[in-house]
């Protein structure tokens, strides 16, 4: 009897051991000294106008109208995050996207076919990212609010002082632009960074 019970008890403390044993192996250590962080919006407005115009042919045809943006981060850091710099950057992404031509003019985006995507890339390099797209262009419409990718991670581009924003899309057959006609691009894009 005594030996069943000291096996029993045995038993038991060998149980307890190794049950702690493996609760120790699978814990984790909670790292408390996260950084806080922080939210800066970079919103771009450019306004450019096309001297010369597209002829209207009977074909459609393949079109990409590139322009270049100042990447103002420093400064953007500097006015709404006083003390954050490029290296707490965590990500920084598109948010919304907005081409209108100016209403002085009586061109409309019919010269457009159905679709528009936009692309951003390094200043001088051949690498682009696309970040928005719109399908389905109304008829005599003068504005293109763009479905952005907001979950594109573009941080990369923002290390160098300009970037490349480039439009794609086809012309509709027999629709042409006039010249001297006037785009305004309005861009956000949001940065989230540690705080010092």
């Amino acid at each position: 009897m005594k030996k069943i019970i000291l096996f029993s008890f045995a038993t038991m403390a060998l149980a307890i051991a190794f049950s702690s044993c493996k609760r120790k192996s699978t814990s984790t250590v909670t790292n408390n000294t996260e950084k806080g962080t922080t939210l800066v919006p970079i919103e771009y407005t450019k306004i450019k106008t096309l001297t010369d115009s597209i002829p209207s042919f009977p074909i459609s045809l393949p079109v990409p109208l590139t322009d270049t943006f100042a990447t103002k981060v420093d400064e953007m850091l500097a006015t709404y995050a006083p003390g954050v710099t490029k290296t707490d950057i965590i990500y920084i992404q598109p948010r919304t996207m907005r081409v209108t031509i100016d209403n002085t003019t009586a061109q409309t985006l019919d010269f457009v076919d159905d679709s528009v995507k936009v692309y951003v890339g390094a200043y001088g390099g051949t690498d682009s990212v696309l970040v928005a797209t719109k399908y389905g262009i109304l008829p005599g419409a003068k504005v293109i609010d763009f479905n952005v990718d907001q979950t594109k991670d573009v941080k990369d581009l923002f290390y160098n002082p300009y970037m490349k924003f480039t439009l794609k899309f086809n012309t509709k057959p027999n629709q042409g632009m006039l010249a001297n006609t006037t785009f305004v691009t309005a861009i956000k894009f949001e940065i989230k960074a540690y705080t010092p």
